[in-house]
């Protein structure tokens, strides 16, 4: 493995991933981690993920784009084999596209429309290896938002499976270590075991809390813990303060209307989630 690398390539690659990126939407808790840690954490990553064919649930901050294109420009020496996006913002699946299209690694990466509420689609239950997750922190709802985000990775990976999630860890909030307990304890349920934590790794562009940080968790699927392949739709008590207090989850889909993936404010639409549904 690679001891050094280039600092001044390494951040102008990045770069490329940072400015493709549509702007974030504060309303669903859309928060872009700090350039500097991105770069720590697609390394730390592309080490676990090394050959494996992964699923992003969600990927606002393009940690996927990243893994694919740092590995394809030969910063990183090792990454996944495939990465898939699966993401509920219109704007993120084109931005990603575009991109693979642009930098001619549509053979490496793909994204897909799919929100956290509807069951995972059929043809991806134990389909992938590892998955990747950087979902709402959940400090409202004592990490229910966590575990909807954490559950479709699981219910995406096969026996073999590994994941990677990004939660709150800050001892200053109380809350971050509520929903690390919680989540760990349904990470166990699930049959998976947790088998690396760096804590306290990243920092983001967040106005009301600069100094919050989120930690790095590695999980795997427990040795002769077998799981039937399924998937269910959110139950609507789940909801609540999905996105923050007082920040239900209403939107079923952000629609791109340029179908641009950067796109000023104006640019798209919300798709409500239909009544009873």
């Amino acid at each position: 493995m690679r001891t050094q690398i280039n600092l001044r390539e390494s951040v102008n690659v990045i770069s490329d991933v940072v400015n493709n990126r549509p702007r974030p939407l504060r309303k669903f808790d859309q928060i872009f981690m700090k350039t500097a840690d991105m770069l720590l954490q697609t390394e730390h990553v592309s080490r676990h993920l090394e050959g494996r064919r992964v699923v992003c649930i969600g990927d606002g901050d393009a940690i996927g784009l990243c893994l694919v294109h740092l590995l394809n420009e030969n910063v990183l020496e090792q990454g996944p084999k495939s990465v898939c996006v699966l993401d509920f913002d219109e704007r993120v699946v084109y931005s990603v596209k575009k991109f693979a299209e642009k930098n001619k690694i549509e053979d490496k990466i793909s994204a897909e429309l799919y929100n956290v509420i509807d069951p995972l689609p059929k043809k991806y239950w134990g389909f992938f290896d590892g998955f990747y997750t950087n979902p709402p922190f959940g400090a409202s709802n004592d990490g229910v938002s966590v575990k909807a985000f954490v559950r479709r990775g699981i219910e995406a990976v096969g026996k073999e499976g590994v994941g990677c999630i990004v939660i709150a860890d800050d001892r200053e909030h109380e809350w971050s270590q509520i929903v690390l307990k919680n989540v760990q304890g349904m990470i166990l349920d699930e049959g998976c075991l947790v088998s690396e934590v760096i804590p306290a790794f990243h920092k983001y562009h967040l106005d009301d809390s600069p100094d919050l940080t989120s930690c790095s968790m590695i999980i795997r699927r427990a040795i002769g813990s077998e799981r039937q392949l399924t998937s269910e739709a959110l139950p609507p008590e789940q909801y609540k303060d999905f996105y923050g207090k007082g920040k239900p989850l209403q939107i079923k889909y952000v629609r791109d209307l340029t179908k641009g993936g950067q796109l000023e404010s104006k640019d798209y639409e919300f798709e409500y989630i239909k009544v009873g549904k």
